[in-house]
């Protein structure tokens, strides 16, 4: 079910690859970023496994009022391990039913709000797993990475790729 680790480097070489060919103007800067940012989350569902049955619809939340929400909604249909991904813009804080919570910059009560078991909860910032978020991604410089809170995924009943975890660049247990 796990793609190998060295297909996921190549695909995030890939992609800086392509980043790198952009212009360098301040917007093509932030839609280079708002496309790797998208890229990486959904790279990261695929090597995720949510508690009790992995078969039907995998519900990616996202604030409506998220810059990056446009980007995410290009998840709708495709196919994430062996579940297809259906977008849900949120227009309050109101988290049932989502197997995914991205949240953008969260403070830990937004975080603690959207986390319960079976929802993998994801954001944005260097702080965002201190905060108690799962995935944090993080820009450094030009480039997007991610950051893993075991510690979270294990109380959401969540599994990681060990994969995955060997490619974060910053781990929380």
């Amino acid at each position: 079910m796990f793609q190998s680790s060295s297909m996921i480097r190549k695909a995030i070489v890939a992609l800086a690859v392509f980043g790198a060919v952009l212009p360098s103007q301040a917007a093509a800067q932030s839609s280079k970023s708002s496309q790797l940012k998208a890229a990486i989350v959904f790279n990261i569902l695929r090597f995720v496994d949510f508690p009790g049955s992995n078969e039907g619809a995998l519900t990616f939340c996202v604030s409506s009022r998220d810059p990056d929400a446009s980007r995410f909604r290009a998840f709708s249909g495709r196919t994430a391990g062996s579940r297809q991904v259906s977008v849900r813009l949120l227009s309050s804080d109101s988290y049932a039913g989502c197997d995914v919570v991205y949240l953008g910059d969260a403070n830990a009560s937004e975080i603690a709000s959207a986390s319960r078991r079976g929802t993998l909860v994801m954001g944005d910032g260097s702080r965002f797993i201190n905060r108690g978020g799962a995935v944090g991604l993080v820009r450094t410089g030009s480039q997007v990475r991610f950051e893993l809170n075991l510690k979270a995924t294990n109380q959401s009943d969540i599994e990681m790729s060990s994969r995955l975890i060997r490619l974060a660049s910053r781990i929380t247990r």
